[in-house]
């Protein structure tokens, strides 16, 4: 009798806990699910977008400003306003997303183009003085040895972005100022080496790496052309060659699209990555 008890007490005490679980509220997981493949592609060419829009904010920015000194009426040019469009009717085909990517990718790279155009030319619009221009060459002779743009890192083996153009040459050639300005930065730099950076006013700025001795200190006044510091191989480099990088705001620009062929023979047939 006392077993049928203790029996009878065990399933009231099994049902009653069973009631008050399903009673209970339900409890939310704590996974979420992965992505489909759709959204992961969606999601990539969102952020291809997104950086293609900040390009063309960035432009737009540049064209008002170039507008503003010049009186051109800019307004009918800007990305904000979409450009007027038409022609016959063909089928065609709708676009894969690689395709799309593609294209996006393309257009990408045709705004950050224009966007160095953009920045030569406001530029010169807002200093005139063509001394203070980075157009001049940093070194007489030698060869283009790394372009600007994506590359392989001699080190790591890695993709990466290099901020300026290589030159090789022989150990102790004079490294002339691309502009006349002021020196901001004369010493050592763990990656750079020996470096020397002028400013040329206007927010450029442009940078002589990897030297084996300095010629200016900081604060010197330097004229278009004046020798700046001798060719080496100091800091991170494989071997001699002199980095040149030109920037506007602090951003890397394409030193091609400045220096022009005239003021530098050596890089006529040269090519760039970017």
């Amino acid at each position: 009798m006392s077993i049928a008890l203790l029996l009878t007490g065990v399933l009231l005490a099994i049902g009653m806990g069973l009631g008050s679980l399903m009673g209970a509220t339900p409890v939310q997981p704590l996974w979420h699910f992965a992505k489909s493949p759709r959204q992961i592609d969606i999601d990539a060419l969102a952020i291809k977008l997104g950086q293609l829009q900040a390009k063309l904010a960035r432009i737009d920015g540049l064209a008002q400003q170039v507008g503003a000194k010049t009186g051109i009426d800019v307004k009918p040019f800007l990305s904000t306003k979409p450009a007027p469009q038409g022609g016959l009717f063909h089928p065609g085909r709708s676009l894969s997303v690689d395709e799309l990517s593609s294209a996006l990718s393309v257009a990408d790279q045709q705004a950050s183009a224009y966007y160095d155009q953009f920045t030569l030319s406001e530029t010169a619009l807002f200093r005139p003085d063509s001394l203070q221009l980075p157009t001049h060459a940093p070194l007489t002779s030698g060869l283009q040895s790394s372009s600007f743009g994506w590359r392989i890192d001699p080190f790591t083996g890695h993709q990466t972005f290099h901020e300026g153009i290589d030159f090789s040459g022989e150990v102790g050639t004079p490294v002339h100022a691309a502009a006349a300005g002021t020196v901001v930065y004369a010493a050592f730099h763990p990656q750079y080496g020996n470096m020397v950076e002028i400013d040329h006013g206007n927010g450029l700025t442009s940078r002589y790496a990897h030297s084996s001795k300095l010629l200016v200190s900081e604060g010197d006044v330097i004229k278009v052309g004046q020798p700046v510091a001798l060719l080496g191989s100091t800091g991170r480099s494989t071997g001699p060659h002199l980095h040149f990088e030109i920037r506007y705001k602090g951003v890397a620009q394409n030193p091609l699209r400045f220096i022009t062929t005239a003021n530098m023979p050596v890089l006529a047939n040269a090519q760039s990555n970017d």
